[in-house]
């Protein structure tokens, strides 16, 4: 979903909402890895276009 500016020193994620009418919403994370920001589930779905995703997830950074 994106790119930061910042280094992840450890992988993160964190449930989050939507507005797509999946019965197994409880699956959808906001996931951190390195720079960069994924939208992952934990089972193959197919997402419909214009669907917006809400939430947030914390994580430690590293400096350089």
């Amino acid at each position: 979903m994106a790119r930061m500016d910042v280094q992840s020193a450890s992988e993160g994620f964190n449930e989050f909402v939507d507005n797509s009418y999946e019965e197994r919403m409880q699956n959808r994370f906001l996931y951190v890895a390195g720079n960069t920001v994924s939208f992952r589930t934990s089972y193959d779905a197919t997402i419909p276009a214009n669907t917006w995703h809400a939430g947030s997830v914390s994580f430690p950074v590293t400096t350089v």
